[in-house]
């Protein structure tokens, strides 16, 4: 009996990495439609954590999805590397995808995550993206704000720039936890976010985020998805690369279009 279920321990165990090494490959592609509406007026194709030496979602994977969605405009959400030492290999992805972009006539914007604050303005600016950081963009109705991230070592919480009164907010933050800590929370009506990766690999009693990590919103259930904090409507993508492990666990990479 023990060595019946000591390989059917092993068994179950070399499933879980065999699915786990293989689920970084399978890229999923999801709609959310933020506001009900059957005509949207807003498109915007998003994807974050690139984590550009362990991700294998091609970008050719992306600029397909441009070409046949057709969004108003491309966001990045953040963390271009997990390393800055290989920040060419994040930046020459980009520049792909910018450079399609460019050709179709749809603007490009983004932000840097937490692991990005050690590159340089210059480098990021290299990727071919508009950085909106500590500014905005107005876009008919809407206005996008754009947030910095300080890194996790001694964390700071940022507020967003001043928006016009009278339009739609849409946050941009790498981090979700940032709509806990901006001042007037009920001036932003919606944030897309990453940097949680879905869990990334999930665990049986949630000790990725209990114990592992110790973002707030995960601890509270939120951790990928549509979420109501407040009266902002938050979404949480699983982003499209892997920290550390190249490995997922019921957490494929998702690039997503937001409808508006």
């Amino acid at each position: 009996m023990f060595w019946i279920i000591f390989f059917i321990i092993m068994a179950a165990g070399l499933t879980l990495l065999v699915i786990s090494l293989a689920e970084p490959h399978r890229p999923e592609f999801t709609v959310y439609n933020m506001t009900g509406s059957s005509s949207p007026d807003l498109r915007i194709l998003f994807f974050a954590d690139l984590h550009a030496e362990t991700c294998y979602v091609k970008p050719g994977y992306i600029t397909g999805l441009i070409e046949s969605q057709k969004p108003d405009m491309v966001i990045f959400g953040g963390d271009i590397i997990t390393d800055p030492e290989h920040a060419d290999k994040g930046i020459r992805y980009l520049r792909e995808i910018s450079s399609r972009c460019r050709e179709l006539n749809i603007p490009f914007y983004g932000v840097t995550g937490n692991h990005d604050h050690l590159l340089s303005d210059e480098t990021v600016s290299g990727s071919g993206f508009e950085l909106i950081e500590n500014r905005y963009i107005t876009c008919g109705r809407y206005v996008i704000s754009g947030l910095d991230d300080s890194g996790r070592d001694n964390r700071q919480w940022y507020e967003p720039a001043d928006v016009p009164s009278g339009l739609t907010h849409i946050l941009i933050a790498h981090d979700p936890d940032a709509i806990l800590h901006v001042s007037d929370p009920d001036r932003i009506r919606y944030v897309l976010s990453g940097h949680i990766h879905g869990g990334q690999i999930r665990t049986p009693f949630k000790i990725e985020f209990n114990v592992l990590r110790k973002d707030e919103l995960p601890r509270m259930g939120i951790y990928k998805g549509v979420h109501m904090i407040g009266s902002t409507k938050v979404f949480i993508s699983r982003g499209i690369g892997c920290s550390i492990l190249p490995m997922r666990l019921g957490a494929r990479p998702e690039v997503s279009v937001i409808e508006f």
